[in-house]
């Protein structure tokens, strides 16, 4: 049977910036391999190998932050934001040493690293959103088997959103469209949300989908007959070959008025109105996550699905999803 290859190149997160303080090392698994984050005193957020070339210690155990660099367990030798040895524990000249970096970049809260076996640099970049006028991220980190191409899929896969989901009325608003890593495509459904414990009316929402990569997808959501949008962000991770850490967050945009979706929120001053919506609406989108795990954990690739009218452009996106394993998309 056919096989993905476990490790697209891409841009990927290994967590979220509220996770990293000044001055904490942290250890993550990207890729099969680990990494060290390490956020400097000037607030600099850098992505290394954890093992120091001198002679061999892990950074993430026992390696601490000093001023712009991250300093060694085992000898005291510190490095700096570039791999650079700028210092020793003996106070002598520093070594040519350098240690590996990965490119980062922190967007909207996640930290995001560019991954790629061929070790090329970034083939192209996250562009950043503004915060404005924006509620903080809720968020929350899953482990499970499967494969990024498999969980992004679903933002094309149309059949499964009735079948899975529960939504009704399913409309394809604007056709799926590619631009080089960069995939993009709009929906409208209807389906029924719980407030305060209370299910509220059925309400339409409008789904703008935007994918760069097999690591990263934003949605906007907009619910007309709520009075509310949210920005919805899910981060496929590859961690070995098998298993995913799948980070979901949301925000939502200051209400410009009470919402009507509930008359529950209606009394509330509109502050709280906004936490309580937000986490309600992060309930109902992890939830929305959640119902996909059975499917993901135990799903086999099938390299020429016997497609069907109503299962969505998954052609197109299968396509789309090739160019980052290079030149074959699939190996045996």
């Amino acid at each position: 049977m056919a096989r993905l290859r476990p490790f697209p190149h891409g841009w990927y997160s290994v967590g979220f910036s509220s996770e990293v303080a000044v001055g904490a090392v942290v250890t993550r698994k990207l890729a099969g391999r680990e990494v060290v984050l390490f956020r400097t005193a000037s607030g600099e957020l850098h992505v290394m190998d954890p093992v120091c070339p001198h002679n061999g210690a892990h950074f993430g155990h026992g390696g601490t932050v000093e001023g712009e660099t991250i300093r060694c367990p085992f000898h005291a030798f510190r490095f700096d934001g570039t791999g650079t040895c700028v210092a020793t524990g003996y106070g002598t000249k520093p070594p040519k040493a350098k240690a590996a970096v990965y490119p980062s970049c922190e967007r909207h809260g996640a930290i995001l690293v560019w991954f790629d076996e061929a070790g090329r640099a970034p083939l192209w970049e996250i562009p950043a959103l503004s915060s404005v006028g924006w509620s903080e991220l809720k968020t929350h980190t899953f482990r499970l088997r499967g494969h990024p191409q498999d969980t992004t899929e679903n933002s094309v896969d149309i059949g499964h959103l009735t079948v899975v989901h529960g939504y009704e009325a399913v409309q394809t608003l604007s056709e799926l469209a590619v631009d080089g890593p960069y995939l993009t495509a709009r929906y409208a459904m209807t389906r029924p949300l719980a407030i305060l414990g209370r299910r509220a009316a059925a309400v339409t929402a409008e789904f703008e989908v935007h994918v760069r990569g097999l690591g990263y997808s934003f949605v906007e959501v907009h619910v007309r007959s709520g009075g509310f949008e949210t920005r919805n962000f899910v981060f496929a991770t590859p961690v070995d070959d098998a298993a995913l850490e799948l980070r979901i967050a949301m925000s939502l945009r200051s209400l410009s008025e009470t919402p009507t979706i509930h008359p529950l929120l209606r009394a509330l001053p509109r502050s709280i109105a906004e936490r309580v919506l937000r986490d309600q609406a992060f309930r109902a989108f992890r939830h929305d996550v959640e119902q996909d795990f059975d499917i993901w954990n135990n799903k086999s690739f099938v390299e020429q699905p016997a497609l069907a009218q109503g299962d969505g452009p998954i052609a197109k996106y299968r396509k789309w999803a090739s160019q980052f394993y290079g030149r074959e998309a699939q190996a045996s």
